[in-house]
């Protein structure tokens, strides 16, 4: 029986996840995509400017991730060096669009997985405050082309309260900061049992289930990537499969919030007691979102894109959206793209051999019903922004 799962476009594709189930168990996974990888090559002879105005609005899911990539890796290929008050700017936009993904997910999918009522007004209280930072920082609504610097009066600490406050009501019952310090399982679950918000009524089914380490695996988090090595693969005669089902010296990664949320002693624990099943996923979803306020509070200035040796007119950024690490590369002849691709986190965390594939291999399957629900909640926890399509078949 088929299951569809959430709208995508056509230039992000879709994912066809079938499951095999044979004598109590899942015995295979197949996952394909049908995302177009070929659909960069649109911007082939578009101006820097022409590229940096139409790619944001193709890419619906982590638009602005897309944009901060973007134009940081024509930047590189225009030999512009990066203006630290740009990239701060821009980096805080790119966080309140993780903060915006995961209260989305948190606020509407959670509780709809659980057949809950959504709080879509908890959302909508965030995309106000989004817009209103971004047309503050940046009232010329430009802030991803070359050159463009934000206004120098942007009320930042205002905006970092107004967050602080909404995720206190909205997701953690408490302030952010103070739902970090939980240390461990137990209290995770006293938290849980509460059910105050739609967070806590997630956490407590999958512990009321028994579902805490579900879809663990042995699949790690992927390592820093450097520009040098990407050059290469994205260059060399197998650069499609490359970027179609990526790898490095034959191991696949995924990239999540998992794999990047500092560790705390939740999370800790939660890996040595549970691997990186369900709970552990999702509770890194939160621990980051209450990690964004102090982040974005914060005038560091990212670390730069900038890498050497690469051809003239090359351009290779790295960027952590909400879903995981974008890659973008462009190649600029005359001011002009002759090049452009995409590594996307989909096809890391996606891969046929990769997290969800090997977390659902060898499952034990009590009937289809809840075979699916396990398999929709393990996809949401990799990557909720994924179309799919969900076959489970039997035999």
């Amino acid at each position: 029986m088929g299951l569809m799962g959430k709208a995508a476009t056509n230039i992000e594709g879709r994912l066809a996840i079938r499951l095999a189930v044979a004598d109590g168990a899942v015995r295979w996974v197949e996952i394909s995509s049908s995302r177009p990888l070929q659909t960069p090559r649109i911007f082939h002879g578009k101006t820097v400017t022409e590229l940096l105005t139409t790619l944001p609005l193709l890419y619906s899911v982590c638009g602005t991730a897309q944009a901060c990539a973007a134009v940081n890796a024509c930047e590189q290929a225009l030999g512009q060096a990066p203006d630290p008050v740009a990239a701060t700017a821009r980096q805080r936009l790119v966080g309140l669009e993780t903060a915006k993904e995961h209260l989305w997910r948190i606020l509407l999918d959670w509780p709809d997985l659980l057949g809950q009522s959504q709080d879509s007004a908890g959302v909508g209280e965030l995309l106000q405050l989004v817009k209103g930072y971004r047309d503050a920082s940046y009232p010329n609504g430009r802030p991803f082309l070359p050159g463009s610097r934000p206004a120098a009066e942007v009320d930042t600490a205002g905006m970092v309260k107004q967050l602080s406050r909404l995720l206190e009501m909205r997701v953690f019952a408490m302030p952010p900061e103070k739902w970090c310090e939980l240390e461990n399982e137990s209290a995770l679950a006293d938290w849980a049992a509460r059910g105050e918000t739609p967070a806590a009524a997630m956490l407590e089914h999958l512990q009321r289930q028994g579902w805490s380490g579900l879809g663990s695996s042995d699949v790690t988090g992927l390592p820093a990537l450097d520009g040098r090595v990407l050059q290469a693969r994205l260059t060399s005669p197998d650069e499609e499969r490359f970027i179609a089902s990526p790898e490095l010296e034959g191991a696949c990664y995924e990239t999540s919030p998992l794999t990047r949320v500092a560790p705390t002693p939740l999370l800790s624990s939660l890996r040595a007691e549970q691997g990186n099943g369900l709970l552990t996923r999702f509770v890194a979803r939160l621990l980051e979102l209450a990690m964004l306020p102090r982040q974005l509070g914060l005038a560091e200035t990212p670390e730069a894109d900038q890498v050497a040796g690469l051809p003239a007119g090359t351009g290779i950024a790295q960027v952590e959206a909400a879903r995981g690490r974008l890659v973008h590369r462009v190649v600029l002849e005359d001011e002009r793209v002759a090049a452009y691709q995409i590594v996307a986190p989909t096809e890391w965390n996606f891969h046929p051999r990769g997290a969800l594939a090997r977390g659902l291999q060898g499952l034990a399957v009590k009937s289809e019903a809840e075979l699916r629900q396990q398999a929709v909640l393990l996809i949401n926890a990799i990557d909720p922004c994924v179309g799919y399509d969900l076959q489970i078949e039997n035999g």
